[in-house]
C-alpha cells in the first residue's frame, strides 16, 4: 500500500486529511510539525509528503528545503497544502522545490488526484538498510547543515555575480570566473573558453606552479574541445607562472559547458587530486555553470556594444572619435614619462575612380582590404583608426619621426600589394599616400590636433609628389 505522510499542526486538519487519504486507499502516517515530519520522512520514506506551511518548530518551507536537500528524500514528491494562496508564498514554495501547491479550500478530489499522480510517477525508493528514528537534535543538525550549505553556495554565487556582472570585457569576466572557481577547487590549471561565430577567446589560470609542458597540453586540449572554426585565431591569455616542475595528466581534466544563447562556453579544471575534487567540488561547478554562462554572455554583449560605439562597422578599425581620443591619451602618457608618439595619416589614391568604375560595394571591399593590410603591417602596440572616408590614422606609441617613417613605408607597401587589387579582379591597383608627424619634432606643440594637422599637411605633400609615397 502507498504510504502518505501528512504534516500539519492542527489536530482537526490532520484527522480530516488522514481520513480522506485512507478512504482513497492510501496508508497514512502523521506528524504535528516540520521537525517531526522531517524525522518521519527520513525514517519511513513515504511515497508523498503533504505538508502545511504555518507550523511551530519548523515550518513547511524549511521542511521542504530539508527534504529536497537530503539524498534519501530528494526525489520524494512534496505537496504544500495550505490556507495561504498569496503569490509570495506560492512562489517561495515552488522555488523551494514543491511538486504541487494547493490550498485547503480546494476540492478534496483534486488533492487525491494530485497525490495519486505524484505517487505513481515517483521513482521507487532503493532498498536500504533499516534507518533508526531521528530525534529533534538529529533533525536540527541536518537543518543547520542544509542552511550552511545553502549559505556557502549563495556566497559563492554572489561573489561570482558581483565580480563578473560589472565588467563589459570577455577576458575580465573569464578571469573573474576563474578566480572564484580557484577559491573552491584545488587545481593546477583552470580555463574558460568562449567560441563565437567569428571569434574565440581562451583564458587560462595557473593556480599552482606547474610545468610548461603540462600547461601547453592543457591549452591544446582546451582549444580542441572548443571546436574553434577554421580561419579564426583564438585570443589566448594566460595568468600565473608555468615555471614549476609539477606535472599533471590532461586526461584528468573536468569540464562543464557554460550555457550561452549565441556562443559556446566551456569551463575546465585540472584538479590536483581528482577523487577529492569529484567529492567536494564537482557538484559546485555544475551549479555555478548557468550563472557563469550568464556572466560571460553579459560581458560578451557589453563588449560588442562598446565595440559598436568605438569601431567602424565596415573596416573594424577604431572610428574617428575613438582614434582621436586614443591619440590624446597617448600624448598625455608620452609627456608624463618622457616618451614620444608618432602619427601616420593615409589616404587611398584616386578612390573616387574605384567607386565610379566598379561601384560602391567594390569600394567598400577595397576599404576593408586596405584596412586589414595596414593592421597586419602595424606593430602590436600600434592602433589603426578610420579617420573619415578613405582616410586612416595610425597612432604609434613611443615612436619618433624616423620610426614613423619606417612604419608608414610598411603600410604603403602593404596597401600596394595585390591584397586590395584582387578585390577588383586585378583590373586596377590600389595605392595610398602617407603623411607622418611626431611629438619629438623640435618646436612642435604636442597635442592631438597639432600632430594630426601636421601629418595631414604632409599627406597633401605626398599627393602633390605623385601619390603612393610617404612624406615626413
Amino acid at each position: 500500500m502507498t504510504r502518505i505522510l501528512v504534516v500539519d499542526d492542527s489536530d482537526t486538519a490532520r484527522a480530516l486529511l488522514a481520513r480522506t487519504f485512507e478512504l482513497a486507499g492510501f496508508e497514512v502516517s502523521i506528524a504535528r510539525d516540520g521537525a517531526e515530519g522531517a524525522a518521519a520522512a527520513l525514517h519511513l520514506r513515504p511515497a508523498v509528503v503533504v505538508t502545511d506551511l504555518d507550523m511551530p518548530v519548523m515550518d513547511g518551507h524549511q521542511l521542504l528545503r530539508l527534504l529536497k536537500s537530503e539524498p534519501a528524500t530528494a526525489a520524494t514528491p512534496v505537496v504544500i497544502l495550505t490556507s495561504h494562496g498569496e503569490a509570495p508564498a506560492r512562489f517561495w514554495g515552488v522555488r523551494g522545490g514543491a511538486d504541487a501547491y494547493l490550498t485547503k479550500d480546494g476540492d478534496p478530489a483534486g488533492l487525491i488526484a494530485t497525490v495519486g499522480r505524484l505517487a505513481a510517477a515517483a521513482p521507487a525508493p532503493a532498498p536500504e538498510k533499516a534507518v533508526a528514528p531521528l530525534g529533534p537534535l538529529d533533525v536540527l543538525a541536518r537543518v543547520v547543515r542544509q542552511l550552511d550549505a545553502s549559505l556557502f553556495r549563495s556566497t559563492i554565487l554572489n561573489s561570482l555575480l558581483e565580480r563578473g556582472l560589472g565588467t563589459r570585457d570577455l577576458h575580465a569576466a573569464s578571469r573573474a570566473i576563474l578566480e572564484v572557481v580557484a577559491g573552491i577547487a584545488d587545481a593546477h590549471l583552470l580555463a574558460v573558453g568562449v567560441t563565437e561565430p567569428d571569434a574565440a577567446s581562451l583564458d587560462i589560470l595557473i593556480a599552482r606552479p606547474t610545468s610548461l609542458r603540462a600547461t601547453d597540453r592543457f591549452t591544446a586540449a582546451m582549444l580542441a574541445a572548443m571546436a574553434v572554426p577554421a580561419g579564426i585565431a583564438p585570443d589566448v591569455a594566460v595568468t600565473g607562472s608555468a615555471e614549476g616542475d609539477g606535472d599533471a595528466d590532461p586526461a584528468d581534466v573536468v569540464s562543464v559547458p557554460l550555457p550561452m544563447p549565441e556562443s559556446t562556453g566551456l569551463l575546465a579544471v585540472l584538479p590536483c587530486d581528482p577523487p577529492t575534487f569529484a567529492a567536494t567540488s564537482g557538484t559546485l561547478l555544475s551549479e555555478l555553470a548557468p550563472h557563469a554562462g550568464a556572466v560571460l554572455d553579459n560581458a560578451r554583449l557589453g563588449q560588442h556594444l562598446r565595440e559598436l560605439s568605438t569601431h567602424d562597422g565596415l573596416t573594424g578599425a577604431l572610428n574617428h572619435r575613438a582614434i582621436v581620443e586614443l591619440l590624446a591619451q597617448e600624448i598625455e602618457r608620452a609627456e608624463r614619462y618622457g616618451h614620444t608618439v608618432a602619427v601616420v595619416i593615409s589616404d587611398l589614391d584616386h578612390f573616387k575612380r574605384v567607386n565610379d568604375a566598379y561601384g560602391h560595394l567594390a569600394g567598400d571591399a577595397v576599404l576593408s582590404a586596405a584596412a586589414a593590410a595596414m593592421r597586419r603591417a602595424l606593430r602590436t602596440s600600434d592602433t589603426l583608426g578610420r579617420f573619415g572616408g578613405e582616410e586612416f590614422l595610425a597612432v604609434l606609441p613611443e615612436s619618433d619621426l624616423a620610426t614613423g617613417l619606417r612604419v608608414a613605408e610598411r603600410l604603403r607597401a602593404a596597401v600596394a600589394e595585390p591584397t586590395s587589387a584582387t578585390v577588383l579582379g586585378r583590373r586596377g591597383a590600389v595605392t595610398a599616400s602617407f603623411g607622418v608627424a611626431s611629438s619629438a619634432e623640435p618646436g612642435r606643440a604636442a597635442s592631438a590636433d597639432s600632430l594630426i594637422a601636421l601629418a595631414d599637411a604632409r599627406l597633401y605633400e605626398a599627393k602633390a609628389a605623385g601619390r603612393n609615397c610617404v612624406r615626413p
